[in-house]
Protein backbone atom coordinates (compact mmCIF):
# COMPACT_ATOMS: atom_id res chain seq x y z
CA UNK A 1 0.00 0.00 0.00
CA UNK A 2 1.02 3.84 -0.98
CA UNK A 3 -0.39 6.37 0.74
CA UNK A 4 -3.73 3.81 1.90
CA UNK A 5 -4.10 2.58 -1.68
CA UNK A 6 -3.26 -0.69 -2.83
CA UNK A 7 -0.53 -1.12 -5.34
CA UNK A 8 -1.90 0.20 -8.31
CA UNK A 9 -5.14 1.52 -6.98
CA UNK A 10 -6.27 5.08 -7.39
CA UNK A 11 -5.55 7.15 -4.17
CA UNK A 12 -7.33 10.79 -4.01
CA UNK A 13 -5.26 12.33 -1.12
CA UNK A 14 -6.14 14.98 1.24
CA UNK A 15 -4.69 18.51 0.40
CA UNK A 16 -3.92 19.70 3.91
CA UNK A 17 -0.77 17.16 3.07
CA UNK A 18 2.85 17.27 2.67
CA UNK A 19 3.79 17.62 -1.50
CA UNK A 20 7.01 17.23 -3.25
CA UNK A 21 6.02 20.81 -5.58
CA UNK A 22 2.73 22.62 -7.37
CA UNK A 23 2.50 22.34 -10.56
CA UNK A 24 0.65 24.81 -12.75
CA UNK A 25 -0.97 24.24 -16.12
CA UNK A 26 -1.62 27.37 -17.80
CA UNK A 27 -3.85 27.74 -21.07
CA UNK A 28 -4.26 30.73 -22.93
CA UNK A 29 -6.48 32.13 -25.96
CA UNK A 30 -6.40 34.66 -28.26
CA UNK A 31 -2.13 35.34 -27.70
CA UNK A 32 -0.01 37.32 -29.12
CA UNK A 33 3.53 36.50 -30.15
CA UNK A 34 2.79 32.64 -30.03
CA UNK A 35 5.87 32.98 -33.35
CA UNK A 36 8.13 35.12 -31.68
CA UNK A 37 10.66 32.68 -30.18
CA UNK A 38 13.12 35.64 -28.66
CA UNK A 39 10.01 37.42 -27.11
CA UNK A 40 9.08 33.85 -25.61
CA UNK A 41 12.75 32.97 -24.22
CA UNK A 42 13.02 36.44 -22.64
CA UNK A 43 9.71 36.10 -20.73
CA UNK A 44 10.68 33.27 -19.31
CA UNK A 45 13.73 34.39 -18.60
CA UNK A 46 11.50 37.29 -16.37
CA UNK A 47 9.51 34.77 -15.05
CA UNK A 48 12.45 32.55 -13.50
CA UNK A 49 13.61 35.94 -11.96
CA UNK A 50 10.49 36.79 -10.62
CA UNK A 51 10.00 33.12 -9.10
CA UNK A 52 13.20 33.40 -7.66
CA UNK A 53 14.68 30.33 -8.92
CA UNK A 54 17.64 28.95 -10.86
CA UNK A 55 17.93 28.70 -14.78
CA UNK A 56 20.19 25.75 -15.89
CA UNK A 57 19.61 25.86 -19.09
CA UNK A 58 17.06 26.57 -21.97
CA UNK A 59 15.83 25.70 -25.53
CA UNK A 60 13.83 27.00 -27.79
CA UNK A 61 12.30 26.30 -31.70
CA UNK A 62 10.33 27.90 -33.69
CA UNK A 63 8.75 25.05 -35.93
CA UNK A 64 8.65 27.34 -39.13
CA UNK A 65 8.22 30.62 -40.90
CA UNK A 66 4.49 30.85 -39.56
CA UNK A 67 4.61 28.00 -37.52
CA UNK A 68 4.58 27.99 -33.33
CA UNK A 69 7.62 28.04 -30.72
CA UNK A 70 8.22 25.18 -28.48
CA UNK A 71 10.49 26.48 -25.25
CA UNK A 72 11.58 24.97 -22.40
CA UNK A 73 13.73 25.99 -19.31
CA UNK A 74 15.22 23.53 -16.99
CA UNK A 75 15.61 24.90 -13.68
CA UNK A 76 17.12 23.68 -10.57
CA UNK A 77 13.77 23.52 -9.05
CA UNK A 78 12.67 21.92 -12.00
CA UNK A 79 11.36 23.51 -15.39
CA UNK A 80 8.94 25.83 -17.17
CA UNK A 81 7.75 24.76 -21.05
CA UNK A 82 5.91 26.61 -23.19
CA UNK A 83 3.74 25.32 -26.55
CA UNK A 84 2.23 27.86 -28.81
CA UNK A 85 -0.16 27.36 -31.72
CA UNK A 86 0.56 30.30 -34.19
CA UNK A 87 -2.12 29.73 -35.95
CA UNK A 88 -4.72 29.11 -33.68
CA UNK A 89 -3.08 32.03 -30.94
CA UNK A 90 -2.84 29.19 -28.31
CA UNK A 91 -0.58 28.97 -25.61
CA UNK A 92 0.35 25.79 -23.44
CA UNK A 93 2.44 26.58 -20.33
CA UNK A 94 3.50 24.17 -17.73
CA UNK A 95 5.52 25.81 -14.61
CA UNK A 96 6.46 23.32 -12.27
CA UNK A 97 8.24 23.99 -8.81
CA UNK A 98 9.80 21.57 -6.25
CA UNK A 99 10.17 23.22 -3.01
CA UNK A 100 8.43 26.36 -1.59
CA UNK A 101 9.04 28.47 -4.91
CA UNK A 102 5.67 30.33 -6.00
CA UNK A 103 4.87 29.44 -9.27
CA UNK A 104 2.46 31.68 -9.55
CA UNK A 105 5.17 34.54 -9.41
CA UNK A 106 5.93 33.58 -12.94
CA UNK A 107 2.07 34.75 -14.69
CA UNK A 108 2.74 38.27 -14.78
CA UNK A 109 5.83 38.07 -16.80
CA UNK A 110 3.94 35.26 -19.42
CA UNK A 111 1.04 37.04 -19.26
CA UNK A 112 3.04 40.12 -20.34
CA UNK A 113 4.47 38.53 -23.33
CA UNK A 114 1.09 37.03 -24.56
CA UNK A 115 -1.85 39.60 -23.54
CA UNK A 116 -4.26 36.95 -24.10
CA UNK A 117 -7.85 37.51 -23.96
CA UNK A 118 -8.36 34.30 -21.12
CA UNK A 119 -6.38 32.62 -19.01
CA UNK A 120 -6.98 29.50 -17.19
CA UNK A 121 -4.91 28.03 -14.57
CA UNK A 122 -5.21 24.61 -13.18
CA UNK A 123 -2.71 23.42 -10.24
CA UNK A 124 -1.77 20.44 -9.49
CA UNK A 125 0.42 19.76 -6.21
CA UNK A 126 2.53 16.88 -7.18
CA UNK A 127 3.63 13.65 -5.22
CA UNK A 128 0.49 14.73 -3.14
CA UNK A 129 1.09 13.10 0.59
CA UNK A 130 4.82 12.28 0.56
CA UNK A 131 6.93 10.95 3.12
CA UNK A 132 9.92 13.75 2.57
CA UNK A 133 12.99 13.14 4.98
CA UNK A 134 15.24 14.72 3.17
CA UNK A 135 16.57 18.01 5.45
CA UNK A 136 17.20 20.50 2.75
CA UNK A 137 13.75 19.40 0.83
CA UNK A 138 11.96 19.61 4.10
CA UNK A 139 13.23 22.67 5.38
CA UNK A 140 12.19 24.04 1.47
CA UNK A 141 8.41 22.83 1.99
CA UNK A 142 7.65 25.05 4.76
CA UNK A 143 4.48 26.86 4.57
CA UNK A 144 4.73 29.74 2.17
CA UNK A 145 2.19 32.84 1.01
CA UNK A 146 1.39 33.09 -2.46
CA UNK A 147 1.71 35.93 -4.36
CA UNK A 148 -1.79 37.37 -5.28
CA UNK A 149 -2.29 37.80 -9.41
CA UNK A 150 -5.10 38.84 -11.38
CA UNK A 151 -6.13 35.98 -13.44
CA UNK A 152 -9.63 36.36 -15.24
CA UNK A 153 -10.50 33.11 -14.81
CA UNK A 154 -9.08 29.80 -12.32
CA UNK A 155 -10.31 26.90 -12.92
CA UNK A 156 -10.24 24.43 -9.90
CA UNK A 157 -9.91 20.70 -11.26
CA UNK A 158 -13.08 18.61 -11.09
CA UNK A 159 -11.77 15.96 -8.92
CA UNK A 160 -15.16 13.15 -8.43
CA UNK A 161 -14.51 10.60 -5.59
CA UNK A 162 -14.58 6.97 -6.98
CA UNK A 163 -16.82 4.23 -5.61
CA UNK A 164 -15.07 1.53 -3.97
Amino acid sequence: MLNGAPKGGINYPSSDRVCAGTHLFIDMWDAENTGNAEAIEAAVAQAVHDCRATMLESSYRKYSEDGGVTGFAILAESHICVNTWHEERMVAIDVFFCGSLDPYASITALRDVFRPSRIDIIEHKRLLGTRITHPNIVEALQPKVFSEIEVEHVLEPDLKEVER
